[in-house]
């Protein structure tokens, strides 16, 4: 083989070598700067959880504190669960007879902030979380355990709206104390207790409804439970 052509075949192996090199080269650098984006929209979408984990989280106490305050009034015009019926204990708890009105013939609503979650799902960003047990505990808070919690307050509506055309019918007395400034909270609080246990059928709602505001707390602290769970899961990965 003459020099010239050895020369020639050096000199094309070393731009071939160079190509190779250099796509290489590219073709890392490509995975590296995709790396470096999918890493950054993980630790974005951690983050958007996490700020929306603590937003439920406060709404989630505000619901079970009023909640919890519901079932105690009731409970206490009940004579229910060792509670006794007092206006003094009653006034400590409320002042008001709109809010013990609304206790029996209005639910409050549940809808936490899940706003981030569902933009995640919707824009497909849930993939660049890597943890099985963040998608899987996420599963459980806004389908399962959501559904738990939802599923009584549509139980306690549909209850209640049949409740209020009761209560106008047989018992429009109440009604219009709860309409009437000139009534005390105090005269209206006698008046609903001396109602409640001289009505089988009004006391028999009540009851039910005292059993519906159980589960719905027992469910809520189950929901919270599953929040606690995941800020934990959330705050590991974000180390």
């Amino acid at each position: 083989m003459s020099y010239l052509k050895k020369k020639y075949i050096i000199k094309y192996l070393f731009e071939f070598i160079v190509i190779v090199v250099g796509i290489s080269v590219s073709f890392w650098l490509n995975e590296i700067s995709i790396d470096n984006q999918n890493e950054n929209e993980r630790i974005k979408v951690l983050n958007s959880l996490k700020m929306e984990v603590n937003e439920i989280r406060s709404y989630c106490d505000e619901r079970l504190n009023r909640w919890s305050s519901d079932r105690q009034i009731l409970r206490m015009f009940l004579d229910a669960d060792g509670m006794r019926f007092n206006v003094d204990s009653l006034l400590k708890l409320t002042t008001s007879k709109n809010s013990i009105e609304f206790n029996l013939i209005y639910f409050r609503v549940f809808d936490p902030p899940m706003n981030r979650y569902y933009s995640v799902i919707n824009a497909g960003t849930l993939k660049f979380v890597r943890s099985d047990k963040i998608k899987e505990i996420l599963s459980r808070l806004h389908n399962t355990y959501f559904s738990y919690v939802k599923t009584t307050v549509e139980y306690e509506k549909l209850l209640k709206e049949d409740f209020v055309s009761f209560l106008a019918t047989n018992h429009p007395d109440i009604i219009i104390a709860g309409a009437d400034n000139k009534v005390s909270t105090e005269k209206y609080c006698n008046l609903l207790y001396k109602s409640i246990n001289n009505d089988k059928k009004l006391k028999s709602n009540l009851i039910v409804l005292n059993d519906y505001l159980g589960t719905k707390l027992t469910f809520i602290r189950l929901y919270i439970n599953i929040i606690d769970e995941l800020e934990y899961e959330l705050n590991q990965v974000l180390k």
